[in-house]
């Protein structure tokens, strides 16, 4: 009989010494799965009315899995990222490539590595997730004030290495910029900045853009302000969808 040992990457079993998630049940999984449905549909006519078919698209997908990292977090009890590329020198992959990953920490040495879900996915062409603010990102004088991603961390320092029999471990790598949710299904908050008490809610913009010169500092730009769209997070559960009028004009 062949040797099956291997799991697949969303199978990956803890090692000794790293703490165990509690398998999904099967009513579980299909609770979940039908909510999801439910859900979809009913917002499925009310995404995006503008910005082309891929940015429609890119907006569908990054809520499903949106919704599969907030769910992933709360049926395992660990906390659960939706990670974003944020290497400027792979214009490929920058602010298009998306993964989800689960952390486990080793009860032991206290290491923490990520488990990957599944497999990376790359937002349609021409379609980017617009960064945290015009620093990283070259945009047009009627762009929207307000028409930047917000992470669940403010902070840039997230580097993964590549993944390794399903997993990456923390350290030199790629790095990352990220939407988080706690082992509760919460979703993250970023710390609060500049002396407020304000917390911004997180929220994933995403546009029609294209790529930059190299040399310009900045490695995509974005012109066009009525071809954006997003989705606001709510602390304990839920989201808006996000349309141009949603954002403030400038």
């Amino acid at each position: 009989m062949p040797n099956n040992t291997e799991s697949a990457p969303h199978m990956v079993p803890p090692t000794k010494g790293w703490t165990g998630r509690r398998a999904f049940t099967l009513l579980e999984l299909l609770v979940v799965m039908a909510v999801m449905g439910l859900m979809m549909g009913f917002i499925g006519f009310t995404l995006l009315g503008g910005g082309g078919e891929e940015l429609g698209s890119a907006q569908r997908e990054v809520l499903g899995l949106v919704q599969q990292a907030r769910t992933r977090a709360a049926l395992s009890g660990a906390e659960t990222r939706l990670i974003i590329n944020a290497m400027d020198d792979d214009l490929e992959k920058y602010h298009r490539y998306v993964e989800l990953v689960v952390k486990d920490t080793c009860a032991t040495t206290n290491e923490s590595r990520w488990l990957v879900m599944g497999e990376g996915t790359i937002l349609p062409d021409g379609v980017f997730f617009v960064p945290e603010d015009d620093s990283f990102c070259e945009v047009s004088e009627e762009w929207r004030e307000d028409a930047y991603t917000v992470w669940s961390s403010n902070d840039d320092d997230f580097e993964l290495m590549d993944t390794f029999k399903g997993e990456r471990k923390e350290g030199g790598g790629t790095k990352f910029r990220y939407l988080a949710f706690s082992s509760m299904g919460s979703v993250v908050y970023p710390s609060s900045s500049g002396g407020s008490n304000l917390q911004q809610p997180p929220r994933l913009v995403i546009a029609n853009g294209s790529l930059n010169p190299i040399a310009s500092g900045k490695p995509i730009r974005f012109i066009d302000p009525d071809t954006i769209a997003g989705i606001l997070m709510r602390r304990f559960g839920g989201f808006a969808v996000l349309t141009p009028d949603d954002f403030k004009s400038p």
